[in-house]
């Protein structure tokens, strides 16, 4: 039996790239004593109460049926507020879309703006998912690489030269995911204005915004000229311990809204009630546990660059922003995905290979801050061990 194209567009790197990050779930989920460093989510720790319990609450009051597929409107209010708080761009909740999550609210955009034929610039290295998010349309991915010595930090000019007649969007992720890279004013500025000049979109994944210190935080929407091409992307996730309750949304035009409420109809019919609940309570509780997570990836990632210090032949990309550091291993005779396999048989260590990032990220690896410090000082032990290893320093066993 034959296949559409489509599933080829969403196949390749992108998929395969979590099979080490599997195996190692699959093996301590067997019993097997695995730290798990290959996945953004805080496993030591819990959504807060206040947001379960309105989730409980609400199911006990019977908000178990339908509701409206763009989001119910206490929900949409919660997110144009804090979207206003965080980004500073105006908005209401008619500029509001809610979805299964951030991953779900990217793959819904690219269906709305992109087709057979049309270009979209990403930036490289980009999350494991954004190719097939935003081809599985039929668009065609442009890449433009940054480099480790720069910060990996973009250059518009860059960006600006890859622009064609077939160009409809241009994504940016900031924090970026894999490596915490955080754009300022000076760096969207320009990208604004040129999508305003040629009527392209600005596609801004921000699900680590918030998570940032305040100080450091900057979005594409708020700055001048904004309102009519740049569409926001977040979830709870990240910022409120609640990667399993896949709640996410887009922040964008009215005109947008109206197309992503008729895919949401064809595609989902909906959120439960009790999520879009437990949703509007965590928006309404402020920014504490973001700070609290802030904070304790800070800490996290001090122990993990000074552990690592002693490693050598490795390079250690640690940038302010999102969960992760990365490492960078292309000194040694051994692929990401010979790294990452090597040392989850040896020293029952998962961690992320970046190959599915794009081609720059080949003999990267990315690390994940997500587990308690004690465990990150055992897990840095383990690499540091297999490291001296592949160095000729001994037995890896």
């Amino acid at each position: 039996m034959k296949f559409s194209s489509l599933t080829e567009r969403i196949s390749g790197e992108g998929s395969t790239a979590w099979e080490v990050h599997y195996e190692g779930v699959a093996r301590k989920e067997a019993g097997e004593e695995v730290i798990v460093l290959s996945v953004g989510q805080e496993t030591d720790e819990r959504t807060p109460d206040n947001i379960v319990n309105a989730a409980i609450e609400s199911l006990q009051n019977g908000r178990h049926h339908y509701t409206p597929v763009n989001g119910i409107l206490p929900l949409r209010r919660a997110i144009a507020r804090r979207h206003e708080e965080l980004n500073g761009q105006q908005v209401t909740a008619a500029n509001c879309a809610v979805f299964a999550g951030a991953q779900n609210a990217l793959y819904a955009v690219a269906q709305c703006l992109l087709e057979h034929g049309d270009e979209v610039i990403l930036i490289e290295p980009y999350y494991t998912t954004y190719p097939a998010a935003f081809t599985a349309s039929g668009a065609t991915l442009v890449s433009v690489p940054v480099k480790a010595e720069n910060g990996f930090q973009i250059d518009p000019e860059d960006i600006i030269k890859c622009i064609t007649e077939r160009t409809r969007a241009i994504v940016v992720n900031s924090p970026n995911n894999p490596v915490g890279a955080v754009y300022t004013v000076e760096q969207f500025q320009p990208l604004v204005n040129i999508c305003v000049e040629k009527d392209i979109w600005l596609v801004s994944d921000e699900v680590y915004l918030e998570i940032l210190p305040a100080e450091e935080r900057c979005s594409p929407s708020s700055l001048p000229g904004a309102d009519k091409v740049c569409i926001s992307i977040s979830s709870l996730s990240k910022s409120h311990r609640m990667t399993g309750w896949r709640l996410g949304w887009v922040v964008g035009p009215e005109n947008l809204m109206a197309n992503l409420k008729n895919l949401s109809m064809c595609m989902c019919y909906g959120l439960p009630p009790f999520i879009m609940d437990a949703g509007v309570e965590a928006l309404n509780s402020g920014s504490e546990v973001a700070n609290e997570v802030c904070r304790t990836l800070s800490r996290r990632r001090q122990i993990l660059v000074e552990s690592m210090e002693q490693a050598k032949g490795v390079e250690i990309y640690s940038a302010v922003g999102g969960m992760f550091v990365v490492l960078d291993v292309r000194s040694f005779d051994v692929s990401g995905q010979e790294f990452a396999w090597e040392l989850l048989n040896r020293h029952n260590i998962s961690i992320l290979p970046c190959d599915g990032f794009g081609r720059t990220g080949a003999g990267l690896l990315r690390v994940s801050l997500c587990v308690s410090d004690e465990q990150m000082v055992v897990a840095c032990q383990r690499i540091v061990e297999f490291v001296e290893f592949l160095n000729g320093g001994g037995s890896a066993e």
